[in-house]
């Protein structure tokens, strides 16, 4: 069975989120992370599919483990997220 797409919206949400809770601005997100304003725009829209190596800037930008940031994607199966996919 093909796993849902990734809810990137929830992922935006997220790291508009936890920026606000630092009083951060987006430029300074962006500045932090090493990437530009319009990437952490796109992203915190919901509107853009990021690199791993983008997730994991904004990630230790923010101080939060990886999995925490980008976990909130896969909403809909929580408890599979460590579990393997059946082999066929």
């Amino acid at each position: 069975m093909p796993a849902n797409p990734p809810d990137l919206r929830a992922l935006g949400v997220e790291v508009a989120r936890l920026r606000r809770a630092r009083g951060w601005s987006i430029e300074r997100l962006a500045e932090a992370a090493g990437i530009s304003r319009k990437a952490v725009i796109q992203i915190e829209a919901g509107r853009v599919a990021a690199r791993i190596t983008t997730l994991h800037a904004v990630a230790h930008a923010l101080a939060v483990p990886i999995g925490e940031l980008v976990g909130v994607v896969c909403h809909e199966h929580p408890g599979r997220l460590h579990e393997p996919a059946p082999m066929d």
